[in-house]
């Protein structure tokens, strides 16, 4: 059985599922310009691409330490760059 490791391109890859079935229950009633149904296509999308960001980061990176910083230096750029995002 192999070894499952934690990452925090896993626990962001959850979110946005748990995002994703939040949205498609109907919890998600902001009003917002953006339908439900953009939503969770959204959110399935982002999560694709992080899932298989992960399979890559974990793929050259061997080392559980290592892996650990880089993805959590990937998910901060991002959260960054989304928030500057924003802002514009």
């Amino acid at each position: 059985m192999p070894k499952i490791k934690f990452t925090p391109l896993n626990i962001v890859v959850a979110l946005c599922l748990a995002y994703a079935f939040y949205c498609l229950l109907g919890f998600d009633r902001g009003n917002s310009a953006i339908s439900t149904t953009a939503k969770v296509g959204y959110s399935l999308a982002l999560t694709l691409i992080l899932f298989l960001t992960d399979i890559l980061f974990r793929r050259f990176i061997k080392d559980t330490k290592w892996l650990w910083l880089i993805q959590g230096s990937f998910v901060l750029l991002i959260i960054v760059m989304m928030i500057i995002a924003q802002k514009l």
